[in-house]
């Protein structure tokens, strides 16, 4: 029985992440956008995900403006939560126990640029193969981790969508220091 339940959970999340890439191919761009703040968005997505990283011993951390400071930008709100779930998602799963997963959220003070940085201690993507995990359903060699391989999909579309850009980095590397 745990073992049909187990499979009915994956089976569920499989069917939402496909609605959820339909829905961004094809009501983005008919759906209007608004004015969203998306500190308000984030802190959603951190609070919803906590019970996971409590169950995985995950260190789930915000680093960013308070609460009570906005940082507005134009978007349609339903995709771009669904963006910011992905992502914390995503490294929830990938990052292994005891780990850390961190959600940034820079803006510039004239406001032209925001800058979303969810960073987490798995194992990262090798750089042969970012440009791959965008595409639906691909899923990198010798991953152990349940999943569809919609969530980057999806993130990608919808970023496409309001006109920005992803970038995947190795957070160790870039955290390290040049000789000299």
């Amino acid at each position: 029985l745990k073992q049909i339940g187990r499979a009915s959970i994956r089976a569920t999340h499989t069917v939402n992440q496909l609605l959820a890439l339909a829905r961004a191919e094809t009501t983005g761009r008919s759906l209007a956008k608004q004015r969203l703040d998306l500190v308000h968005i984030l802190a959603e997505a951190i609070q919803d995900s906590v019970p996971r990283a409590l169950e995985k011993r995950i260190d789930l951390g915000y680093e960013g403006p308070e609460s009570d400071a906005a940082v507005h930008l134009w978007g349609q709100p339903v995709l771009l939560r669904e963006l910011v779930r992905n992502l914390v998602d995503n490294a929830l799963q990938y990052t292994p126990s005891g780990g850390t997963v961190t959600a940034r959220l820079m803006s510039d003070p004239f406001g032209q640029v925001v800058v979303l940085q969810v960073e987490d201690s798995g194992p990262g993507i090798p750089e042969s193969e970012r440009e791959l995990v965008f595409q639906p359903f691909y899923r990198a060699l010798g991953t152990t981790v349940d999943g569809s391989g919609l969530g980057l999909a999806i993130v990608a579309e919808i970023a496409a969508q309001h006109g920005t850009t992803i970038v995947l980095d190795d957070a160790r590397a870039a955290h390290q220091v040049p000789p000299g």
